[in-house]
Order: C-alpha cells, then sequence, then structure tokens
C-alpha cells in the first residue's frame, strides 16, 4: 500500500495541496516553483516540491506518475539530493504541448546542467527509476511500467553517509499543475 510505503517521508518545500485519492497522492504544486541553478547568471531556483526519505548506501528507487493536463514547463520525476548546491533530478517535462520530453538534470557545486529526450506525445503514466551504486547513478524512465530505458549515468565525487530521495514536482511558470504520485518502490 502506498501509504505504508511514504510513512518515512518528508517534504521538502510543501506543495500548494496534497491529498490522497483512489490513484494515489495528489500534489497540486505551487507556481513558479523549480529546481534550476545557474552560476554565471546568479540564479538558484531551489523551491520546487520535494517528497524524500533518507538512505544510506545503494538503492533501487522507482516512482510511477499519474498526469493530470500538464501545461509549458510543467515536471514530476525522480530526484537524489546531497545538498542545496548537489542534486540530480529525471522527470517529465511539458516543454509545451506539442513537444513534451524526458528531462535529466545534474546539478554539482551550484550549476545545473540539461540533457533531454523527445517523447512522441504527452503520457498519462510515467516511471522513473534510479539505480545507485557507490557514487554512480543510472537513471531511467517507462512508458510502459515493463520496459525501462535508460537515460542517462551521472556521478557524485563527495556523498555523505545518507543522501535523500524521492519524488519532485514543480511549476516553473505562473500556474499550478496536478500530478498523481501512484507508486514507490525502494530496495
Amino acid at each position: 500500500m502506498l501509504l505504508d510505503v511514504l510513512r518515512n517521508f518528508s517534504w521538502y518545500n510543501e506543495p500548494a495541496n496534497v491529498r490522497f485519492i483512489e490513484e494515489g497522492m495528489l500534489i497540486e504544486t505551487k507556481q513558479n516553483t523549480d529546481f534550476w541553478q545557474n552560476k554565471a547568471h546568479n540564479l538558484h531556483k531551489d523551491d520546487g516540491h520535494f517528497f524524500y526519505v533518507q538512505k544510506h548506501g545503494d538503492f533501487n528507487l522507482t516512482i510511477k506518475w499519474h498526469l493530470y493536463a500538464p501545461v509549458s514547463s510543467d515536471q514530476c520525476g525522480i530526484m537524489v539530493r546531497i545538498d542545496n548546491f548537489n542534486w540530480a533530478k529525471i522527470g517529465f517535462l511539458s516543454t509545451n504541448l506539442r513537444d513534451p520530453q524526458i528531462g535529466s538534470v545534474v546539478t554539482k557545486a551550484g550549476d545545473s546542467d540539461w540533457a533531454c529526450v523527445d517523447l512522441s506525445e504527452i503520457p498519462s503514466v510515467i516511471s522513473f527509476r534510479i539505480i545507485r551504486r557507490g557514487s554512480s547513478f543510472a537513471a531511467f524512465y517507462s512508458l510502459d511500467e515493463k520496459t525501462f530505458k535508460q537515460i542517462r549515468l551521472f556521478s557524485f565525487s563527495l556523498i555523505p553517509a545518507e543522501i535523500k530521495i524521492g519524488a519532485y514536482a514543480c511549476s516553473p511558470q505562473a500556474h499550478n499543475f496536478e500530478c498523481v504520485l501512484e507508486e514507490v518502490s525502494l530496495s
């Protein structure tokens, strides 16, 4: 049961509204929220919503989302976080309603990069997986809950004993976004 799995999770930047419905935990983001950093432009956006648990050592984390009518820049996905300046997020991004993407951002020492994979249409359900082995991470996505495609490999050089891992959602534009966290699996 989803509620049992989420018992030890906490919020970093709680969203506008959270409630449980039949499909899972419905999250309504606050507008103008994001996780993105750029030293050259003195930009430090760290106000997206992150629902996490502390994890020590290696893990496999899989998160399944159900999307409700995303609009420009809305995001939901999976995140690993060492601190405010070192983290990674992999998620669905609706750059506009014609060009949905899976985006991955790795932020090291306060600078974010960006890589993406185009999707042919906006999925109603999408799953993400991050696997950690030592200081290395592999990120995957699935549109059918069976076949996971690798989107990114990354690493962090200095990792504390415990890191934060979990689900994230945000709305960088001036509107809210609803998405449902349907499943969380951690091993």
